[in-house]
């Protein structure tokens, strides 16, 4: 018995403190992990940008707001070779559309999600670039970028630069959609040969609980600027 008393004491020399080391250990674990995720977090976020701003430097920004046009072919009907052109990648600005006459000055980058939409105007990557005869879908909040549609006007005129070409549309229609109307109109316009500026924002702009479902809608013809077009060999 005293054989087995003395083992037991032993035993409880060795457990004990091996047992009250992992309730320490767990102790600490709960009252940091907290701190822990936010640092990890920290980290993760870091190594994020780092990447992407890795990714960004791979190639220069496609849009240059002090550089020129590319020069135009000169031919029978000037046009733009669209070999010619850097077709953006998500996230990349591409160009800037002005509006002086209120005071609407936008970066516009293609696609559109809700980070694109935070730094400017994003266009529907189902659309297609200004000069190739298409609709153009541009969308952005209506408390920052696209603000000033709301003092827009049929006849305003909007000017939209890029480093092939500046395009100028004209305000054909200005009106409220719902949003599922809206899907649908452009549905069924999205593949008319009509180069048209469809640009929207959520309506109304004054506070309004719950979510908005409907948006303001400005379209606009363009009336300036040279056709984009695909040439197959190199006399055309």
């Amino acid at each position: 018995m005293k054989k087995i008393s003395k083992i037991n004491k032993l035993l409880a020399y060795i457990y004990m403190p091996v047992i009250f080391s992992i309730i320490a250990y767990l102790i600490i674990y709960i009252a940091l992990k907290p701190y822990w995720d936010v640092a990890a977090s920290a980290v993760s976020l870091f190594t994020s940008k780092t990447e992407i701003q890795t990714a960004s430097t791979e190639r220069p920004p496609i849009y240059d707001p002090n550089a020129e046009p590319a020069e135009v072919k000169e031919a029978e009907k000037p046009y733009i070779d669209a070999r010619d052109i850097d077709f953006p990648g998500s996230g990349e600005q591409y160009g800037q559309l002005i509006c002086e006459k209120v005071g609407m000055d936008v970066p516009v980058y293609w696609d559109d999600t809700y980070e694109i939409l935070r730094k400017g105007a994003g266009q529907y990557p189902g659309t297609l670039l200004p000069g190739y005869g298409r609709m153009i879908l541009l969308s952005a909040h209506n408390v920052s970028h696209f603000h000033p549609l709301r003092d827009m006007e049929v006849g305003d005129v909007i000017t939209f630069n890029t480093n092939y070409c500046k395009y100028e549309y004209e305000v054909t229609e200005i009106q409220v959609y719902n949003e599922l109307e809206l899907e649908n109109w452009v549905i069924e316009h999205l593949n008319e040969d009509e180069e048209i500026l469809v640009m929207y924002t959520c309506w109304p702009f004054e506070f309004q609980a719950g979510r908005k479902t409907d948006r303001l809608t400005v379209k606009a013809k363009r009336i300036s600027g040279y056709d984009v077009k695909w040439r197959l060999y190199e006399n055309e």
